[in-house]
């Protein structure tokens, strides 16, 4: 019987086990926007709190695919200076939308 009870612990821990993995490799903590996307500009790369976001909102938010990873909703065009694609496209509708305090401060987000 003790031996019959371990082996079906141990089948459910080795079939779990991956599911678990797959469910919390959500993708990196932070997100350095200026190095990963090439952006140029005179202000301190945006570390993005990726896994900050992903606890407030559905991945389906920004990704393309529902369950996240891989192409964003929006096509990065313009990737220079104030006006570029993060600010105007992304970053800034999200937060006027959400309510962001300070949502669209720089000093919030280029530290």
């Amino acid at each position: 019987m003790k031996k019959r009870c371990f082996i079906s612990v141990l089948a459910g821990v080795f079939l779990l086990a991956p599911l678990v993995a797959m469910a919390t490799d959500n993708g990196p903590e932070i997100i350095d926007l200026k190095e990963k996307f090439k952006v140029e500009g005179k202000r301190k790369a945006v570390n993005f709190p990726h896994r900050k976001h992903q606890d407030k909102l559905e991945c389906s938010s920004c990704h393309q695919d529902p369950k996240g990873g891989g192409k964003l909703k929006f096509e990065l065009v313009n990737l220079t200076g104030n006006k570029n694609d993060f600010h105007k496209k992304f970053c800034w509708p999200c937060h006027v939308e959400m309510k962001v305090p300070r949502g669209k401060s720089c000093s919030n987000c280029h530290k």
